[in-house]
């Protein structure tokens, strides 16, 4: 499957191949809901998608992990992860916000497809070129940090939102009309307006103490009591938010004490 490839190789590849299937299976059940009438399987489905999405992000922070780990970076393996990243991270939440503002009783005249497409669009637009940008300007593929907020934040807002939207006792929190639609909407044209700046994010996936109870949280996210993966999406969703705010605060505070460090050892 990977001629010329060694085992320490394969597995972090492997990882990775896992992340995209996860996005693309995500797309898969966001489409397959729109066949169902009964809007209990529509949102047990929208569940699915989102956690599908949750799960190739696990994914993608763990295949560079390992392959650090095990001395297995490869040139496939970083190529590999720019296009689990764009159908995992920027098709996949695009078409569930589609799919998403569609669902429910309200009608669903032209200027509301416009707008749900232009938003989708813009969703995906944004990857694009945050994407694109990443790989040309960061030869060090975010090891140090990144400019502009990385797609995954984005991803995991939609999810985590329409995964809360979605189970007991929020049903009635609908992500197409109301006060929680606006709050879904104006998180995701932030991240779209972030994700394109100059504004610099560290990355949580290279610091274990936050990694690690990451992926505790999406595996409870699995359980399936809703009493009890319920605040762990409720606590990622803070912590998306947390990032967004202090992300920025945390790179320029690193970079000072850095720069405090450089100009100490000069001195000596």
């Amino acid at each position: 499957m990977m001629p010329g490839l060694t085992w320490r190789q394969k597995i972090p590849i492997s990882i990775t191949l896992m992340a995209m299937l996860c996005g693309f299976f995500s797309i898969l059940v966001t489409m397959e809901s729109m066949n169902e009438k009964q809007l209990v399987t529509q949102g047990m489905m929208h569940r699915w998608a989102a956690l599908l999405i949750m799960l190739a992000m696990i994914l993608d922070g763990l295949d560079g992990n390992v392959a650090r780990r095990l001395k297995g970076c490869t040139e496939l393996g970083a190529e590999l992860d720019t296009y689990v990243d764009m159908t995992a991270f920027g098709i996949a939440p695009a078409v569930l916000i589609y799919v998403v503002m569609l669902t429910g009783n309200q009608p669903q005249d032209f200027n509301r497809t416009i707008w749900r497409v232009a938003m989708t669009s813009a969703v995906v637009l944004s990857g694009v070129l945050r994407l694109a940008r990443f790989k040309v300007i960061d030869p060090n593929r975010g090891q140090h940090g990144y400019t502009g907020l990385p797609i995954t934040a984005c991803a995991g807002w939609v999810a985590m939102l329409v995964f809360i939207s979605q189970s007991e006792p929020f049903e009635s929190f609908s992500l197409n009309h109301g006060p929680v639609a606006m709050l879904f909407l104006a998180g995701v044209i932030s991240f779209i307006v972030l994700q394109v700046s100059q504004v610099p994010y560290p990355k949580p996936t290279k610091h274990p103490a936050l990694f690690v109870p990451m992926i505790l949280m999406v595996c409870v996210l699995f359980v399936p009591d809703q009493r009890i993966a319920l605040p762990a999406a409720v606590i990622m969703v803070t912590l998306v938010f947390c990032y967004i705010l202090f992300g920025p605060l945390y790179v320029r505070q690193m970079a000072r004490r850095r720069a405090k460090a450089g100009a100490v050892g000069g001195q000596e």
